[in-house]
């Protein structure tokens, strides 16, 4: 290891404690939140399962002379796979910090003839005209922090009958878990192996969201969880798998729907063996720091 690198690892170390709430901040629901900070913009176009998910189902669909529309395109990380092909694509971005970036990255590629820009909120947006396929990658674990189910359902209302969707499908799962919160926010992502909770459980399936026909804005937990060990659990270890299309899935990374722990409202003592009843409600588009869960 060179000295270079070797001063970085030192850094790392000495911060490991703080680095695990660092994606935290831009990944927690905001009212006014417009977007990322431009170095989490980096990590997620650098994050390579993240983009090679999307890329490998792009490829496998049929985009020439189709209508597409995709919310949320930050800085075309995904739109770049697919736009080369399309009749039209309509893109959708909030964050009017990235337009002088999506519009240089449209000239540089000669695909102003087909590219309409829409800076503005996708759950409220007009479309001229009917789309074949809707693209949108604004998730975050359990739907929790990001409007993902509700610019499908608003979106999915221009969608040929005939029409598909990037993803397709978002199954939410859970653990039951012990964690040191004594310096820590009720919930964080998962940064660092070093921080992952102790866990007392195997997962079971919270609820599954088929984004073609979710109408919900919320869900009711009511499920049972069988205990592997004894002890004190007082959070979830959450995570969230990703049906992008068939055959194509993505289960989280640190960039994108990273494994998390939640705080319970209370902490119960569990025996192994023993079957329990997980409850909880959670909103989607909300802050995960609104949902409650407990042990009965």
């Amino acid at each position: 290891m060179d000295q270079n690198n070797d001063n970085s690892f030192a850094r790392l170390v000495a911060r490991y404690d703080e680095l695990k709430f660092s994606l935290l901040e831009s990944q927690t629901f905001d009212p006014v939140h417009f977007g990322f900070p431009p170095l989490y913009y980096q990590i997620m176009e650098s994050d390579r399962e993240r983009v090679g998910a999307f890329r490998r189902a792009f490829a496998q669909y049929d985009f020439h002379d189709k209508v597409v529309c995709e919310a949320g395109v930050g800085r075309l990380a995904l739109t770049q796979f697919y736009l080369p092909f399309v009749k039209h694509a309509y893109l959708i971005e909030h964050n009017p910090d990235l337009r002088a970036t999506i519009e240089a990255m449209i000239t540089q590629n000669n695909w102003q003839h087909k590219v309409t820009v829409l800076y503005a909120d996708a759950r409220t947006v007009v479309l001229p005209e009917p789309i074949d396929v809707l693209i949108g990658e604004m998730m975050s674990i359990f739907c929790a922090n990001e409007y993902q189910v509700q610019v499908f359902q608003h979106l999915r209302s221009y969608l040929r009958p005939e029409g598909g969707l990037f993803p397709q499908r978002i199954i939410n799962l859970a653990q039951l878990a012990q964690v040191d919160f004594s310096e820590a926010p009720n919930h964080y992502p998962i940064n660092f192996t070093r921080h992952l909770p102790t866990l007392l459980s195997t997962q079971v399936v919270v609820n599954s969201i088929d984004l073609m026909t979710e109408v919900a804005h919320d869900a009711t937990v009511d499920e049972p969880v069988t205990a592997l060990l004894s002890g004190e659990v007082n959070a979830l270890y959450l995570r969230s798998f990703v049906e992008v299309s068939p055959g194509i899935n993505f289960t989280g990374t640190d960039s994108l729907m990273p494994p998390t722990v939640l705080k319970l409202s209370h902490s119960v003592v569990v025996e192994a063996g023993v079957t329990y009843q997980l409850k909880g409600h959670f909103k989607f588009g909300t802050s995960l720091d609104d949902a409650v869960f407990w042990i009965a």
